[in-house]
């Protein structure tokens, strides 16, 4: 059986426990036997890298080094690692290492919290079903 590994935490305005707990039920409904760890340390563990999966969910938080290597170390040996928005992409501010696992760093959103709109250009794609062709968004949206 597949087995995946979710540390959540950090800034809780991305609401970190409620979005571990949605992407679990996810992953379950894929077949994955999942672990739900609320901090760092998790990612010390020899362990990990007998894991499918790593999704780490932990906005603003800090990493200990012997965290990211173990971590660094999992994914080389071919573990999976997943994760979206702030979640994954604003873990860890002060590791460069993290930084190169994920493959970037948030920084800031472009102009501040602005109202855009988004052109469907392909209406039949699976993705869109029940959404309207022309959608209204604003830029800074907190949830799953």
């Amino acid at each position: 059986m597949r087995e995946a590994l979710i540390v959540w935490g950090g800034w809780s305005g991305h609401e970190p426990e409620e979005c571990a707990h949605v992407i679990r039920d996810m992953l379950q409904e894929d077949g994955f036997k999942v672990y739900l760890e609320h901090s760092t340390e998790a990612f010390a563990d020899p362990q990990i890298k007998d894991l499918s999966l790593i999704v780490p969910i932990m906005t603003m938080s800090k990493i200990e080094n012997e965290e990211v290597k173990n971590l660094s170390s999992a994914i080389e040996s071919g573990v999976g690692i997943a994760g979206y928005h702030g979640g994954a992409g604003d873990a860890f501010r002060d590791s460069v290492d993290y930084q190169f696992i994920i493959g970037g760093q948030w920084v800031a959103h472009p102009g501040n919290i602005i109202d855009y709109r988004v052109n469907v250009t392909k209406p039949d794609d699976p993705i869109m079903e029940g959404f309207p062709i022309s959608l209204h968004f604003r830029a800074i949206l907190h949830a799953c």
